[in-house]
């Protein structure tokens, strides 16, 4: 059978002949911790032959022993309160045991949770973690099973605001929902494993920059080289070729040479971003280069191989890309496809890009009372959008929602009417653009 031990802070850990290997340990207040409801909806969710361990958050420590059950829960505690438990769970996840801690927070301890997943971040210590967002104990035990899985590797994808700059500041980009972590998965395995064109396919603001500097990342050598199509395509084959593959010294009046994407990347990632650009002398340049696995610099005698994979990205759909070109061109780019899911259906990434976000807000406040978090409401506000735009959406509409809040003035929670007005503004529920995103 399986059952709730209490356990009192300096109490003797129970041998493994005396009681049974735990399944779940929860840290909690004293209220909780002795709560008889909770622990009877827990009994629930532990599997026969295990058992669930109720500790007082007394027992948190800076240095505490790795725990010897699969998941660890902390149960509405301050987020400051954690870094010794999560720091005994990164040392039981290298010793081999997949621990995982699930943090628990109330909808006003959101930015406390931002302020400490941020500092994890710059320290690279933040991995192994899910996240429950509820107003009570009660309702974080009713999501607790959908939390129950563990979640992989590391929470977290660092790095340069600018990837070409040289001691640029970082950013992080917070991986928490098992959809995301099957794509981070999937972009490690085609790393590891020679696939060497790719197709990234997201909504706009989905973070597919930053998935595909982790390619970078784990094919471990070269440049990471970004090129905007968007940007930087003049519809020119010559300054096409020019930025691909370079020119050299002479090859137009007046000009020096240049070393283009290709070669600057070497064996490194050339990302093509808004790559649905691909048409007319940019496929081109593009056909010649992958045909025969070489380039030719504008103006050059002699050929280069090409050595870099490329990571294509763009945030339209797939049927939008193939009709827009021949397909015998299309079929020629040869790359392997990844998706990139959609942040509404994301809920542990939402909560880590609302905590951050507030957390980043509540830095720079004045004379504005710093925003602890959002209401119930506002947060079912963020839950139900659709998020077309995703991430840089979310952060549109916060902002937004926060300059209300600071205006204002009062409580230190960001109401669901400043979440909703943002909204209107930053994503609409129609649009024209919506037909034509990447949907994942």
């Amino acid at each position: 059978m399986f059952g709730i031990s209490h356990r009192k802070s300096g109490a003797a850990t129970p041998t493994m002949e005396r009681q049974p290997q735990p399944f779940l340990r929860i840290y909690a207040s004293e209220f909780h911790s002795r709560d008889a409801e909770l622990a009877r909806d827990l009994s629930q969710l532990i599997p026969e032959g295990r058992s669930c361990q109720m500790c007082s958050a007394a027992e948190l420590a800076a240095q505490m022993p790795p725990p010897n059950s699969e998941f660890v829960l902390s149960l509405l505690l301050a987020p400051n309160l954690l870094d010794g438990l999560a720091d005994a769970v990164l040392a039981a996840r290298a010793a081999g045991q997949p621990t995982t801690l699930i943090i628990a927070v109330t909808h006003a301890q959101l930015t406390a949770l931002g302020q400490w997943l941020h500092q994890r971040a710059n320290a690279d210590r933040l991995a192994g973690l899910r996240l429950i967002l509820a107003p009570n104990a009660e309702s974080a035990i009713r999501q607790l099973p959908m939390r129950l899985s563990n979640p992989g590797d590391s929470n977290l994808i660092r790095m340069p605001l600018s990837t070409e700059v040289e001691n640029s500041p970082m950013r992080n980009f917070y991986v928490f929902s098992p959809e995301l972590h099957a794509l981070v998965r999937r972009i490690r395995a085609y790393a590891e494993n020679g696939i060497h064109r790719t197709y990234l396919l997201g909504g706009p603001g989905s973070g597919k920059t930053s998935l595909s500097y982790l390619y970078y990342l784990v094919r471990n050598r070269g440049r990471f080289v970004s090129v905007n199509l968007a940007a930087e395509n003049t519809g020119d084959k010559a300054a096409v070729k020019s930025l691909l593959c370079g020119h050299v010294s002479g090859a137009f009046p007046g000009a020096g040479s240049r070393t283009g994407a290709f070669s600057h990347a070497r064996d490194g990632v050339c990302f093509i971003d808004e790559s649905h650009g691909i048409t007319g002398p940019v496929m081109e340049v593009l056909m010649e280069a992958f045909d025969a696995g070489q380039y030719l610099p504008f103006g050059a005698s002699a050929k280069q191989p090409l050595e870099c994979a490329i990571v294509f990205a763009t945030n339209r759909s797939w049927e939008t890309l193939q009709n827009s070109v021949n397909i015998d061109e299309f079929t020629r780019i040869g790359a392997a496809t990844l998706s990139v899911p959609e942040l509404y259906k994301r809920e542990e990434d939402m909560i880590a890009v609302v905590a951050t976000t507030l957390a980043r807000f509540a830095e720079k406040c004045t004379t504005w009372a710093q925003p602890k978090g959002l209401s119930e409401d506002a947060w079912q506000r963020v839950r139900t959008c659709r998020w077309h735009g995703n991430i840089r959406a979310l952060v549109r509409v916060l902002e937004s929602a926060f300059v209300d809040y600071g205006v204002r003035g009062g409580d230190t929670l960001i109401q669901g009417e400043e979440i909703e007005a943002g909204i209107k503004l930053w994503e609409p529920a129609t649009h024209h653009s919506h037909q034509i995103y990447a949907v994942a």
